[in-house]
């Protein structure tokens, strides 16, 4: 399998697979690959929340933050949101495509001599943080309730399959053939100009930034979309692959698959896509490309549940061993595909002890990180010269130790109290950033 360069291996679940996975399970899933939530993830478990709500069984504090201990925002990446990075596509400014996540930029600043940018949080990550204290608001609560109105319908598939004008004589008797079909009808030169407006009519594209766009693609001479714009194309193709799908009866009219769709639009920004659900596993194999792979939900928790088992037998300072490696376990699916991207564990650096001289060397460069993220913003466009980038985190007393262990945090690396002072300064410095200037105040 073809793969790329990033050595990581980056994983995008879907709500079938979350809840499927035990807390240690998606531990160590964060441990061993890039997890990245998709903000469609994040809706769905609001609405599960919301619909408790409404059936009269509020969900508790604890069951909240249950939800966001399990996204372990410490070890996960937030993607942006699939319309903003398909409207920045048809602008020219389109996102990566080689399995990495697409991130929002929150400013360039400077560590030294080096140059980078720090990661602006999500209104997604932001809503994790608050349930991991307990804050289930009321707004989280409306935007639910906004989410299961608009995207779970029940005639909403229905009234799309009745508008779609299909060939009645087209015959498509599995998914192959359905995937066959829609290759050859979207790369029809006659058809792009069409195919064109409805993807600005889907993703309500602005008039102002329509018409530039149209001008651009008529300036570079009415290329395919596909060349165009890859990204906006790949969006173009899991809907047309969907609407067909559902106007030949491949996929029914569950008002839920219409939201299980959204999933697809993330699928160039992970190596492995896992899910139970049986739309996701008919289209999702039509999608990929060579250096990603689709599994099934079940295998992935199967997989897991033994890496646990394997590790619950182990004294807790081996533990700390397989924090961001996985054990040597033959018939593990996630050893197999490190062996398979990293030559796992032959040609590694995973066993390497650092020195005490390394150790101090990477303390004193967190600091110049954590001072640059407080720092003022810089004039830097990145791209090559990018040398590093900076994402915020929250740790939690009740999260699982940085360290591997196993073990909460409050009980192995950082005392109760000790993590009460760094809390305390942490808040007060946020407060002081928060601040207008020339204020004054007291603590």
């Amino acid at each position: 399998m073809e793969h790329p360069s990033n050595m990581e291996i980056t994983v995008i679940i879907d709500k079938s697979t979350f809840q499927s996975l035990s807390f240690e399970e998606l531990y160590r899933l964060s441990g061993y690959y890039k997890h990245v939530i998709t903000p469609v993830l994040t809706m769905e478990i609001l609405g599960d929340l919301k619909k408790e709500f409404e059936e009269g069984r509020t969900p508790s504090t604890e069951r909240v933050q249950d939800f966001a201990n399990k996204l372990f925002p410490v070890e996960t990446i937030v993607s942006l949101h699939y319309k903003k990075m398909l409207k920045g596509d048809l602008m020219g400014n389109g996102p990566s495509m080689d399995g990495r996540p697409n991130v929002g930029i929150h400013k360039a600043v400077q560590s030294g001599n080096q140059k980078g940018f720090l990661i602006e949080e999500t209104e997604e990550e932001k809503s994790i943080y608050k349930w991991k204290d307990g804050k289930f608001s009321e707004a989280d609560h409306e935007l639910s309730a906004l989410w299961r109105v608009t995207t779970t319908q029940e005639n909403l598939l229905k009234r799309m399959k009745d508008s779609i004008k299909i060939d009645p004589n087209l015959k498509l008797v599995d998914y192959n053939a359905l995937g066959k079909h829609v290759d050859e009808l979207l790369i029809k030169p006659e058809s792009q100009p069409k195919l064109l407006m409805t993807l600005m009519q889907n993703y309500d594209i602005d008039p102002g930034s329509a018409l530039q766009i149209l001008g651009q693609w008529k300036r570079e001479g009415s290329p395919l979309l596909r060349e165009f714009a890859p990204y906006a194309f790949h969006c173009l193709k899991v809907d047309t692959l969907f609407s067909i799908g559902l106007a030949k009866g491949l996929i029914s009219t569950r008002p839920t698959n219409r939201v299980d769709l959204e999933y697809l639009y993330y699928l160039p920004f992970c190596n492995v896509f896992t899910s139970n659900d049986k739309v996701h596993k008919h289209l999702a194999p039509l999608l990929l490309l060579p250096y990603q792979r689709f599994t099934l939900g079940s295998d992935l928790k199967r997989d897991l549940k033994g890496i646990v088992d394997h590790l619950a037998t182990l004294e807790t300072e081996a533990r700390k061993e397989f924090k961001t490696r996985p054990p040597v376990l033959e018939g593990s699916m996630t050893f197999q595909l490190w062996r398979e991207f990293f030559d796992y564990p032959k040609k590694s650096n995973w066993n390497r002890d650092l020195s005490e001289r390394e150790l101090e060397m990477m303390k004193e460069k967190m600091k110049e990180f954590e001072h640059a993220m407080d720092g003022e913003a810089i004039d830097f466009k990145g791209g090559d010269d990018t040398e590093f980038i900076i994402k915020k985190s929250y740790l939690g007393k009740d999260d699982l130790c940085f360290c591997g262990s196993g073990r909460k945090v409050i009980d192995c690396c950082i005392p109760a109290d000790k993590f009460d002072e760094i809390a305390k300064k942490e808040f007060l410095k946020k407060q002081n950033r928060q601040r207008p200037e020339g204020s004054g105040g007291s603590v």
